[in-house]
């Protein structure tokens, strides 16, 4: 009898179908639980960040990025000659000034081919980096929404999502074609012809009519980033077949 009066030693956690304890389920779990110390994705709108939807967008948006970085080096100097003297100090004595190897008319003109040269280049500079920055708002917004759990409360956002992601995919290939066929004539023009032969007279280096790094990284940031944004496409049509079940088949939370 003895026994049967003794108080019975409280459980932790909750029990389930079965009637066995799962351990650390609730309130009185182990200090180290992840109930009692939750991280920083272990919120209820950050834990979107470790889907792999969340994941391809971030990669999208560092893409968008980098190509924003890199198309702007082409906006951001006109380089050669011009931008040279203007760093004033060692930079001028050395390049801008008596060693620089250009006096009077050939100085002039080596500044008129650089400002010419630059110009041919702006236009597809500018577009790159539009396509750039527009990327990356929208990389960015998709993310927003994925954490304030929109497509959950409507789910024709993923098909508007997948939608969106197959044209920006496919768009980019021509936004790739036109990028590099427009940076090609301008290295064809006769006016990058004649400021090479003119540097490499001075004994210059580096003003080869040919691609450059930046523009040549921007391209394949751009592949990549299309294949980014297909994959996410893909991953938002899942999404919504997953929601859409959910939807039709509500979990019953308190029958546990």
């Amino acid at each position: 009898m003895a026994e049967r009066s003794s108080p019975r030693a409280p459980r932790t956690g909750r029990s389930g179908a079965g009637g066995r304890a799962v351990l650390g389920a609730g309130p009185e779990g182990s200090p180290g639980s992840r109930a009692a110390a939750p991280g920083l994705l272990e919120c209820r709108r950050c834990r979107y960040l470790r889907t792999a939807r969340a994941c391809c967008q971030m990669v999208g948006a560092l893409l968008a990025a980098l190509i924003l970085v890199c198309s702007s080096v082409s906006y951001g100097s006109s380089g050669g000659y011009t931008g040279l003297p203007s760093l004033g100090g060692v930079y001028y004595y050395h390049y801008g000034g008596a060693y620089s190897g250009f006096s009077g008319a050939d100085g002039e003109k080596a500044q008129q081919l650089d400002q010419r040269f630059y110009l041919l280049k702006l236009p597809i500079a500018r577009a790159a980096m539009a396509v750039g920055g527009c990327l990356l708002v929208f990389s960015c917004v998709l993310i927003l929404v994925g954490v304030l759990r929109l497509p959950w409360h409507f789910p024709a956002w993923l098909l508007l999502e997948c939608v969106l992601d197959t044209v920006i995919a496919i768009g980019m290939v021509p936004a790739l074609y036109y990028f590099f066929h427009f940076l090609l004539e301008a290295y064809n023009s006769s006016v990058c012809k004649e400021r090479e032969q003119l540097y490499q007279s001075k004994g210059y280096q580096g003003f080869s009519c040919s691609l450059h790094g930046a523009e040549i990284a921007a391209g394949l940031l751009g592949c990549v980033a299309a294949m980014a944004y297909l994959l996410n496409a893909g991953l938002a049509a899942r999404g919504y077949r997953t929601v859409h079940k959910l939807k039709q088949k509500p979990v019953q939370l308190h029958e546990h």
